[in-house]
């Protein structure tokens, strides 16, 4: 449901929820040419999960904040693991992909986007996603996303319903 929120309303909550769960949340500027959207540290028993704002868009946001929350949940204290767009090299690649099945899961439940999408055909309208939106609790923008993201619209259509963030850093 923080999805539906602004940044002001859902940032210092979503602080105070990794606060409680041993986690540091920090945000930082996207570093210009870098590729990364995130990266979870440990240090000894502590744990840093770090976002920037290299996408504005909610969407990637999401997946990337929910794609990391899973590398905390991996438990892989070994390694520095960074969220390079799918640029695998020197990561494993199993790995990678159980976080993105994780952030894509949590957005939006692989059933309920099967049951209502995989009846419309070719055609998807944007009352059919604000619908199915509503119906899973997420803000339109992220079912966009997804679809945009498995091809199933074109990657310019309905942009008008992806939300910008400003997160002042």
């Amino acid at each position: 449901s923080m999805t539906l929120q602004e940044p002001s309303e859902f940032l210092p909550r979503l602080c105070e929820i990794f606060n409680e769960c041993g986690v540091a949340f920090v945000l930082l500027p996207a570093l210009k040419n870098c590729g990364i959207n995130g990266v979870v540290k440990w240090y000894d028993d502590k744990v840093v999960l770090a976002l920037n704002d290299r996408f504005k868009y909610a969407d990637a946001f999401w997946f990337s904040l929910f794609h990391e929350i899973k590398h905390i949940f991996q438990k892989k204290k070994t390694k520095v693991i960074i969220n390079c767009n799918n640029d695998f090299s020197e990561l494993d690649e199993a790995f990678e992909k159980e976080a993105d099945a994780f952030a894509t899961e949590t957005l939006i439940p692989k059933g309920d986007y099967s049951s209502y999408f995989d009846g419309k055909g070719i055609y998807i309208s944007k009352c059919d996603v604000e619908r199915f939106a509503k119906h899973i609790g997420v803000h339109p923008g992220i079912v966009v996303g997804r679809l945009q993201h498995d091809k199933r619209i074109a990657h310019s259509s309905m942009t008008d319903m992806r939300q910008k963030y400003r997160i002042i850093i």
